[in-house]
């Protein structure tokens, strides 16, 4: 069962400052505008929007997942937000250029950070 025709989750990850991460990207930014989109559009009964923390991409921020699709958006910018909007949720059309479509590569990027993540904390144990 799907309440909603989509559900978006928006990273809004805080990170100490000088790592990478979607808030140091202005996340905070786009998730008002797109809160304040879907509602115009007369969409917040069908786009469900959540927070998350990160999604492993942190040096491509700001980033969102759209559900039911899977689809994986980065760098979007509140300028980008009306065009996600108008294409994706109301036509049904993702936005290609701001997608993420090589699985491979997102998986490894993602392993990646949490792997940089991890040997983060376990030098802030030792130390």
């Amino acid at each position: 069962m799907e309440p909603f025709k989509y559900h978006v989750y928006m990273c809004t990850q805080q990170k100490p400052e000088g790592i990478p991460g979607c808030a140091a990207h202005g996340s905070e930014a786009v998730l008002n505008v797109l809160r304040a989109e879907v509602v115009k559009a007369g969409l917040d009964d069908e786009v469900q929007v959540t927070t998350c923390g990160s999604l492993g991409l942190c040096e491509r921020g700001p980033n969102m997942v759209v559900y039911p699709e899977g689809v994986w958006y980065s760098k979007v910018q509140a300028a980008d937000v009306p065009e996600i909007v108008r294409e994706h949720f109301k036509g049904g059309r993702p936005v290609a250029r701001l997608m993420n479509t090589d699985v491979a590569a997102v998986r490894t990027e993602i392993q990646e950070n949490r792997r940089k993540a991890r040997a983060a904390m376990a030098a802030q144990k030792k130390g």
